[in-house]
Formats: C-alpha cells, structure tokens, sequence
C-alpha cells in the first residue's frame, strides 16, 4: 500500500487495484474500513482472495449477493490461513531512505523530536536520524525547502502559509503532528512593571520569531482586544528565539512573546518578567508542529509512516505527567537547548517564578499532545487575514483538512493506545471568546478589518 495524506489512497492487489478516499474504497467491493485508508489492508485480502478464487465477476457478483462477504468468507477461513494472510500483509514495508535529516529549534518545543533520539523510537522503526539545531523559523523553513531536511520543525502556522503560497514560498507542507501546546509567554522588560494594561502600550516595540506565527497573531489579537491599532500602534521585530533575553536587556525591545525557556530565562537573568503565560490568552494553542513536504512523502512513504510512528510515540511518552521530572536534565544538554536545568525545570513542570515576586504552579504551562486540530489551524488563517497578511479570502477548512494529517494522527494514536480527538470542526477559546471553526466567514465579517 502506497499511503498518501489523510487517508487518501491508491492501493493494488493481484486481483485489481483499490481506490481509497477518505477510508471509503470506490472498487464496488463494501470493506469494513472506516478511519484511513491503511485500515483496509485486511480488506483488501479479503477482496484478493475473493477476486482470484472467483475470477467470473458474474459468478463471483451473484456470491456476494446471495451470502454476502461475510459468509463467503467464512466459509473460505475453514480451508485457507485468512489470518496468516493478513497478518503477513499488514507486516512494514522496506523503507526507501533510512538515514534522516531532522530539523529542530532549540526550544522546549522540540521535546518530542528529542525523545525520539533520547528514546530510541527512531530506532525501533529502522531509521538512524540525524537531528540539526537550527536558530531560527525562516532558517529552518528554507532549509527544508532545498532538501537539506527531510522532516522539520516549524511554527504554526507556517505549514499552512506555505501550502497557500503567502509569501511567494508556495509547496505543499504537511502537518504531521503538534509538538506541544501552551509554551510561550508574553514577557515585558523590567522597566514596565509598572505599566501592566497594554492599552498604555501604544509605541512598544515587540520581538516574535517570525511574522507569520502563531505568536504574532495572538500578540495581535491581544493588543486590538485592548483597543489599540495592532499595525499602527506597535512594532514587531523577527528575533530568533535564542536572542530574545539579550534583545530585552540592552533594551531594544521592549518584550516579546515567544516560545521557551526564553520567559523563564528572562526572569532567571534578570531581564524581564512574565506578564502573561499563552495558556492565559489562549489553552491549548498549538505552538510548534512537526512537518514534511508532500513531495518528500509520496516519494518515501514508508519511511514517512516509519516516522510518523516515532514521532507519535514520543510524543505520548513526554506528555505524561509523570515523564516530566527527568526531561529538564535531558533538554538541557549542549546539543539540545543548551539552557540551565533549573529554567527548564520551571517551564516543564510547570512551577515557576514571574519575576514580579510570585511563585505560579500550572503544571500545563507546556503540553505535549500530538494530535493536529482543525479548528486551531482555520483560526490561525483567519487572523492573517484579518490582518491583510493574506490579501484574499481561501477556502480555510479545506486548507486546514489539506495540512493538517489529523486522520492519519489518530489512527496512529489508537494503535499506540492512546485516546485521539473527534476528527472535526470544533470551538476554540481564544481571550474568553469562542471562535467557530465550521464558520469562519462568520468570524470575519463580525470582527473590523485594518
């Protein structure tokens, strides 16, 4: 079987070849498949052995009209190893390509691609991957736009803008899975701890990793919620995340809102303070996903799925509670983040100090929950709209159904174990107020464009 994105899929047997969509096979054969399409590899047995022992379509038609599948191929179980056949079917595949080039920024974010190395989930599926520290968002982007990276990291939304095209960068990217969720603050410089309300923030100047990012849409949407003019009233400068604290101190900046540990390193040197955690703005935002070129899947896709399975379990392995203790030690070593255990251990945990005098316990400051939703992803788009970033209006679930791999996710979830999310349209809470993802039209005619 060929896989292809969110259950998309063109499969053969000796028989005749299966035309999957969205886990629906449209050869005339009923299967019992219903998530995505690597489900019906049993099936697609069942439909072999039917097709060659009956090679008479109308023989074999008048069969299945009169017994049905089922009966038939019961009957054929008493005579023939049917298990065995499966079993050996379902068996992984030679991967095309075993050595990877995996591209990650060294935040706290990147836990799950750290964990797969630290974990040995890598490994287990056959794969030797190489992961590359990279300093910023349109580094790493760039970087797996030319084929240095087979797999990256990267920021939402950028998957999304680049298979839109925004930015003259257009090709198709995939969103595998969400690294984390929650993991970013809203950190001003010392010298505003009087000067909390942000509608006194008219002139300050704001440091994000990249324009389009989840970060400067939330920072955007959070200013014009306090009745300032987000393009007129501020200024955003793209710093890479590991320049944020020294951006603050020499004060050419006056915060930012960015992702770990550069809050709590802030607070730990001295630099700034923490004015407010994402999870206070927005809970359960998604922060950083994992990423692939559909060009680079349809050509290795079996070491796509291969991945896929790391990543996925790795990812399960850090966002139990009861990891985290240990993941300051490893996220902190040189070739990973490089920062102090003990900043790290304040975000990971989740007890931490604000630099303005208080001691704050929220063990989801950081998360780490693979599943990509659809309804972030459309509210995400919807802003770089409002903002005019993206000129025109796109069909945004269907660009969000196109990125977001959320069927394939949650069939690789369930076979790890875990629990996955209704694959859906649903409301995200966004400053207190809920955002429809199924209407986003709606959404943006209520809201004043600048």
């Amino acid at each position: 079987m060929t896989p292809v994105l969110n259950g998309d899929v063109v499969m053969s047997t000796r028989a005749h070849t299966h035309y999957f969509t969205k886990g629906r096979c449209e050869c005339g054969i009923i299967h019992q498949a219903t998530g995505s399409a690597s489900d019906c590899i049993a099936d697609g047995i069942d439909d072999g052995l039917i097709h060659g022992l009956f090679p008479d379509p109308i023989l074999r038609r008048q069969l299945l009209r009169s017994v049905g599948a089922a009966t038939l191929l019961g009957a054929l179980g008493s005579i023939l190893p049917i298990g065995d056949l499966k079993a050996i079917a379902q068996e992984k595949k030679p991967l095309e390509k075993t050595k990877l080039n995996v591209g990650f920024l060294p935040i706290t974010c990147a836990a799950p691609l750290i964990y797969g190395e630290q974990l040995g989930a890598y490994a287990k599926e056959g794969l030797e991957v190489s992961l590359q520290k990279i300093a910023g968002i349109a580094l790493i982007r760039d970087k797996m736009l030319n084929g240095e990276l087979d797999v990256s990291q990267q920021v939402m939304p950028v998957a999304l803008t680049m298979t839109a095209g925004l930015g003259g960068n257009q090709q198709s990217i995939k969103v595998l899975t969400i690294l984390n969720q929650n993991g970013n603050s809203l950190v001003l410089a010392n010298k505003h701890k009087n000067n909390r309300d942000p509608k006194n923030w008219r002139g300050f100047v704001f440091a994000v990793p990249f324009d389009q990012s989840h970060q400067t849409m939330q920072l955007r949407n959070y200013i014009a919620a306090a009745g300032l003019d987000p393009d007129k009233d501020i200024q955003y400068r793209v710093v890479p995340p590991t320049e944020y604290v020294s951006s603050l101190r020499v004060g050419s900046i006056d915060g930012f809102f960015g992702g770990e540990p550069g809050g709590q390193r802030a607070v730990y040197e001295g630099a700034g303070f923490i004015h407010l955690i994402s999870k206070e703005i927005w809970d359960g935002h998604p922060c950083c996903s994992v990423t692939a070129p559909e060009s680079w899947i349809k050509q290795n896709p079996n070491t796509f799925m291969a991945f896929y399975r790391a990543i996925i379990a790795a990812s399960l392995h850090v966002s139990e509670p009861t990891n985290r203790a240990a993941m300051p030690k490893v996220l902190a070593q040189p070739q990973y983040l490089n920062a102090p255990e003990v900043v790290l251990e304040q975000v990971i945990v989740g007890r931490y100090a604000d630099g303005l005098g208080a001691v704050k316990n929220e063990p989801r400051r950081v998360d780490y929950q693979p599943f990509p939703h659809y309804s972030a992803a459309v509210w995400l788009m919807v802003q770089l709209r409002r903002w005019n970033m993206l000129k025109e209006d796109v069909d945004y679930k269907k660009l969000a159904e196109q990125v977001m791999l959320a069927t394939d996710a949650a069939k690789i979830m369930r076979e790890q174990g875990a629990s996955a999310p209704s694959i859906e349209f649903g409301t995200e809470t966004i400053l207190g107020q809920p955002f429809n993802s199924a209407a986003p039209e709606e959404y943006l005619k209520a809201i004043k464009k600048t």
